[in-house]
């Protein structure tokens, strides 16, 4: 990160992170700040200059402390849009604006897919839709638009690349902002499966 030329170091991160007022934005600054934490470090290793490895350990703290908040935030959040959408309730509930911008998952789908919650929240559905199907998606998008609700199989892309497939239920708003609700397919399988065993 440049700005006319001036490389921020970790002090400088660090208080940014601190006075970052937006959520959204936060894990990011957060992430900055122990980057440039950790390369110091390495320095400082093989230099010595025990008085700021002293400012770095608490600066450290902080920083956990900050993300503690900022997970107590997210919680909150998904809690409130949980009841004022009870009909999704669920492990693997996403929630999506207008641009196709994640803006809240649940841990579930945070599991499902392999990324933590800060990669998610960076990403669109269109980074995460199976590369076959991924050209589709803004005309797919544009279908939940306009008929306000749909549900159907999907496939998506894991952090690891494989494929997961799932049956979902979405609820689209006129602003173009969408909830849905999913569930992997092979979990539906299995449980399948496993009543067809118990019959």
């Amino acid at each position: 990160m440049k700005s006319g030329g001036h490389v921020p170091g970790w002090v400088e991160l660090y208080h940014a992170a601190l006075l970052e007022v937006d959520y959204e934005k936060l894990p990011q600054s957060i992430r900055l700040a122990e980057e440039a934490i950790e390369a110091r470090l390495a320095i400082l290793a093989a230099s010595g200059g025990q008085n700021e490895m002293s400012a770095i350990q608490d600066a450290r703290r902080n920083l956990r402390a900050l993300q503690k908040e900022m997970e107590v935030h997210w919680t909150v959040t998904t809690q409130r849009v949980r009841r004022s959408h009870p009909e999704f309730d669920g492990d693997y509930v996403v929630f999506v604006d207008a641009n196709r911008h994640y803006v809240e998952v649940t841990d579930g789908v945070c599991r499902l897919l392999g990324y933590s919650r800060e990669e998610l929240l960076a990403k669109t559905i269109d980074d995460i839709a199976d590369p076959e199907l991924r050209a589709q998606v803004p005309d797919t998008f544009g279908e939940y638009v306009k008929q306000g609700e749909m549900e159907g199989t999907y496939s998506l892309l894991g952090k690891d690349g494989s494929r997961i497939p799932i049956r979902y239920r979405a609820k689209v708003y006129p602003d173009g902002c969408y909830v849905a609700r999913w569930k992997p397919l092979n979990q539906e399988s299995q449980s399948q499966s496993l009543k067809e065993q118990a019959s």
